[in-house]
């Protein structure tokens, strides 16, 4: 299973396939086919997914951004059926009469191929499951899953946490202090901070916490929206919820970076499970991919950084994606922001539930379905959606709100 230094990506919103993937393939082409030679005009082929939501999901103008040098055309085909969703091709003409055509694809989380070419990750872990990882815990006689993650990651890991942590909450304030709109035609209002003010005057705790944790992931969501530099957890789509839940416990209990970042690097290896065995792609496996894998790695971090055991974590994981198996991706004209922006809220709120499932219902009870079972389950029940529900724009909520 590859280093989490692969799943924790930096890089410019709304979508880690439709951004960041095309953001990363035109700096790829740039380096490998253009470099060095005189371009006459390069057209940019945007297929499937990318074609129906790359307006709304601001593929056209990274690819413009990146691409500023040359002249670029794009061209959106919404016909052409490709191998995967997130396909795109570059066919270029140089000066010299000579043409090139490359294609590549945007896998999802930021990894990015060529066509035909196995995409190569850097294997770091002797195992690809929970219980995988289950079993080396109990043979090395340790119920601490940073200690698994520290012995097989590069020595700088705890460190490469500490940095993921803090550009997570340097996006969730700023996101705070924002005021105005979200680009693009629906025309949607900016509210972390008005959100964040208003959990102050709330005298109930719960309710007080549950606003609070939903202002987090609104500024993370609604940087993204715009376009802005986000961490993929696992994705830009669902960037706000594993940041809003360690930002509370930052700023509320005081918990030290350290502690944070550790708890971030196992929820992390729970999304890289899923990664691994089935996808974290909208476009793959519908929003269950992105949101759910997103509310299980924060239950899992929550449940860690509050110091439950292995088993508890693997519960407050499955608990957390099982209710959201099944879960489309629409985003309303494209863009995300409807629903994606509040689905993020929910599911930090989600995740704080399924942690607090893990630790008082557990002791009770030991729960039948694995977290391995519910990834096959999503996996599953992802195969069989309909590309209408796949980041399409063509079904659900975006059907409906035209």
């Amino acid at each position: 299973m590859q280093s989490l230094k692969d799943l924790f990506i930096v890089g410019p919103g709304p979508s880690s396939s439709h951004t960041i993937g095309p953001f990363k393939i035109c700096l790829d082409y740039i380096k490998n086919c253009l470099t060095g030679k005189k371009v006459n005009c390069i057209t940019v082929i945007l297929f499937q997914s990318l074609a129906l939501t790359g307006k709304g999901h601001l593929t056209d103008k990274i690819i413009l951004s990146t691409l500023k040098d040359y002249k670029t055309e794009i061209r959106f085909d919404t016909v052409t059926k490709t191998e995967h969703p997130n396909t795109m091709a570059f066919e270029t003409v140089f000066c010299d009469g000579s043409h090139n055509k490359t294609t590549y694809i945007s896998y999802g989380g930021g990894t990015i191929g060529k066509k035909g070419q196995k995409v190569e990750f850097r294997d770091v872990y002797p195992f690809n499951s929970f219980d995988e990882l289950t079993r080396l815990m109990e043979e090395e006689n340790t119920d601490d899953i940073f200690s698994i993650i520290s012995r097989y990651e590069d020595p700088d890991i705890l460190e490469f946490g500490k940095s993921i942590l803090g550009k997570m909450f340097e996006v969730i304030k700023s996101g705070c202090n924002e005021k105005g709109f979200l680009p693009g035609s629906l025309k949607l209002k900016r509210i972390a901070g008005d959100l964040y003010e208003k959990a102050q005057k709330i005298p109930s705790s719960e309710e007080r916490t549950a606003v609070i944790l939903s202002s987090f992931a609104y500024a993370a969501a609604e940087q993204n929206a715009s376009g802005r530099f986000v961490v993929t957890s696992p994705t830009c789509g669902s960037s706000g919820v594993v940041p809003s839940v360690l930002y509370y416990e930052y700023i509320y209990f005081d918990k030290s970076t350290d502690d944070l970042a550790k708890a971030l690097l196992v929820g992390g290896l729970i999304g890289d499970f899923v990664k691994t065995n089935a996808s974290v792609s909208g476009a793959v496996h519908g929003c269950q991919a992105e949101i759910g894998t997103a509310s299980c790695m924060a239950a899992a971090s929550l449940s860690y950084l509050n110091g439950l055991s292995c088993h508890q974590i693997e519960y407050a994981s499955e608990v957390a994606m099982e209710h959201f198996l099944g879960l489309t991706c629409d985003p309303v004209d494209g863009y995300v922001q409807i629903p994606c922006i509040e689905r993020n809220a929910m599911a930090s709120l989600h995740a704080y539930s399924s942690f607090l499932f893990a630790k008082n219902i557990s002791p009770l009870r030991h729960n039948e379905v694995s977290f391995d079972n519910v990834v096959k389950a999503m996996k599953m029940t992802g195969d069989s959606l309909s590309n209408d529900y796949k980041e399409t724009s063509l079904g659900g909520l975006a059907g409906i709100i035209k």
